[in-house]
């Protein structure tokens, strides 16, 4: 089924199929960056390293607000952990 006049077909469940022009030469060196082989293995990961820096960048932000400076004062975890 193709979505909105794009090249993507709804393969059901999450995945979709969709034809795109890959950089070789990154793809390469992104597969040696995370241990990868096939193509699709190589993009899910990439995908997944994306939302992971994205996770740690909110995690920074949220000890920048901070949202952590109580664990820093006296007695935190003692009140913590009894």
């Amino acid at each position: 089924m193709m979505e909105g006049g794009s090249d993507i077909q709804d393969e059901g469940e999450g995945m979709a199929k969709t034809s795109v022009d890959i950089d070789m030469e990154k793809l390469d060196k992104v597969r040696g960056i995370l241990g990868t082989e096939s193509i699709r293995e190589t993009i899910s990961a990439a995908f997944r390293e994306v939302i992971r820096m994205a996770a740690v960048r909110d995690l920074v932000a949220l000890g920048e607000s901070g949202a952590f400076d109580f664990l820093l004062e006296p007695g935190a975890e003692e009140r913590m952990w009894g």
